[in-house]
């Protein structure tokens, strides 16, 4: 009897803990409320819009002068509401498309770029990150020319099922002259 009452008092305590932590939000999860679910998703992609579209970076140089900066444009979304972005870069006012690609896009603070392993010598960084993955894109000078290089990252595991980090190596993606 002792045994049977013991048993019994863990699964109520048991029942209660799960009970307890598995409380949700309904207008966050779950909701059957279709028009808060859109709601709260389009909140989401006006800030993501609002973070990543505020992107704006001053590049001095020994030559001359130019303003850059990021401009990411929401392009839709993909399989499992994956986002789809446009990457530009904006050099003096102009407008230059780099690739559309998934993930969700902020700029790469400059105290960053050395965990990131973004070179010193880049003049701005981006990264695009989504479920495990993302892009990371940075700008280097050379004369009268700037490069936009760009290198995939991931997280992974190994063998052992030990966490770890995919960092690619990096491509040039696009070249653009600078009007002096």
């Amino acid at each position: 009897m002792k045994n049977e009452i013991k048993f019994l008092s863990a699964v109520i305590i048991f029942s209660l803990l799960v009970i307890s932590c598995g409380k949700t939000d309904k207008t966050e999860t779950g909701s059957t409320d279709k028009s808060k679910t859109e709601t709260k998703k389009d909140s989401v992609k006006t800030e993501q819009t609002k973070r990543t579209d505020t992107t704006n970076t001053s590049g001095s140089t020994k030559p001359g002068k130019f303003e850059l900066k990021w401009e990411i444009t929401p392009a839709g979304t993909g399989k499992y509401d994956t986002p789809i972005n446009d990457v530009n870069l904006v050099v003096n006012g102009k407008r230059y498309f780099i690739e559309k690609e998934y993930y969700n896009f902020y700029e790469t603070p400059r105290t960053d770029y050395k965990t990131n392993d973004i070179p010193a010598d880049a003049i701005i960084s981006c990264r695009g990150w989504w479920a495990g993955a993302g892009a990371d894109y940075w700008v280097i000078q050379t004369g009268s020319e700037i490069s936009v290089m760009k290198r995939d990252i991931g997280e992974t595991s190994n063998e052992n099922g030990e966490p770890g980090d995919y960092i690619g190596k990096p491509v040039k993606v696009s070249s653009i002259k600078i009007d002096q």
